[in-house]
């Protein structure tokens, strides 16, 4: 069964200032990974590897629950969730507190190359709204040099497993989206990811590749100044390390601007301090006004994202 595209998500659409408290909040409950992705920089990282504490990850949680439950929180940013498995407390109780606490978009990002089938069990069982599964390839030839140190097999069969697993247990949650970042080196297998996956009972999700803040080369970041429109991450989401920095978004790798800390402050003082500042500057258009990290940056136009699927997958 063909695909149709069920979203094109472009940021256009999404720039308006957020208000008094943000639409997302990513949060960095574990900061290091178990991959060396080819258009990554996570490798080159400096600021030092860990885990947030609980103590920390339930503040947070606990403020976002009082000020807006539907607000999306991603359960990672920087690192790989499953790496939290079997620690104590491990990523699927902070799934569950999150859920617990009233939260209704509760998600993550994986490469899924630890998803085993009891991480898939437990996930489901967590009661996580979405996982975003990054595999950027339909061959193992393309997925060698692009998710170096994967297992392709390995992660196309615990997609598979969780797909399965979802069925069986006749749960609508999670959501499952396999994405693929479209680059020179893998656009050739866009339309067979597509097909393939959306068969299978996922939903698609294909993104351009980002410079993260100017760190790689993005040549599909064609566009100049004359032509900036404000960035969707500054407008309408927090990031946050597993230290509690807030930094300016989702690609400062190495919060190489910390807005404010989240151990002493509340969610709504940061982002009402210094992320506030930043916002008005993006809205009112004086882009040369901004911190290096974010004058120079190019990915505001790499937020955006085409969903594809199928209305009735095969077996």
């Amino acid at each position: 069964m063909k695909a149709e595209i069920l979203q094109s998500q472009m940021a256009q659409g999404r720039l308006t200032d957020a208000g008094e408290f943000p639409k997302v909040v990513l949060i960095d409950t574990v900061s290091f990974c178990n991959l060396a992705c080819s258009m990554c920089v996570h490798p080159e990282m400096t600021r030092e590897k860990g885990v947030m504490s609980w103590k920390l990850f339930t503040k947070i949680i606990d403020e976002v629950a009082d000020e807006d439950k539907n607000v999306r929180v991603w359960m990672v940013f920087f690192g790989e969730p499953f790496i939290l498995k079997n620690r104590n407390p491990s990523i699927f109780d902070m799934i569950r507190y999150s859920k617990d606490k009233g939260l209704t978009d509760v998600v993550t990002n994986t490469n899924a190359n630890l998803m085993d089938e009891d991480a898939s069990r437990r996930l489901i069982e967590s009661g996580l709204d979405a996982i975003y599964i990054g595999i950027d390839a339909f061959s193992p030839e393309s997925y060698a040099k692009i998710r170096v140190k994967g297992d392709y097999e390995g992660t196309v069969k615990n997609i598979q497993y969780l797909l399965q697993l979802k069925e069986e247990l006749k749960s609508d949650k999670p959501d499952v989206f396999v994405q693929f970042v479209e680059m020179d080196i893998n656009a050739h297998e866009k339309e067979a990811f597509i097909s393939f996956w959306s068969d299978k009972g996922a939903k698609v999700k294909i993104r351009p590749k980002v410079s993260w803040a100017g760190l790689i080369e993005a040549p599909n970041l064609v566009l100049g100044e004359e032509d900036r429109w404000p960035c969707y991450w500054a407008m309408q989401t927090m990031s946050i390390t597993d230290q509690g920095k807030v930094v300016t978004c989702a690609v400062d790798l190495d919060a190489r601007f910390v807005a404010g800390d989240v151990n002493n402050s509340t969610l709504k003082e940061v982002w009402n301090g210094k992320l506030k500042e930043l916002r008005i500057i993006h809205q009112q258009n004086r882009f040369a006004e901004l911190p290096e990290i974010c004058r120079n940056c190019k990915d505001w136009q790499s937020a955006r994202a085409d969903y594809y699927s199928t209305a009735e997958p095969s077996k």
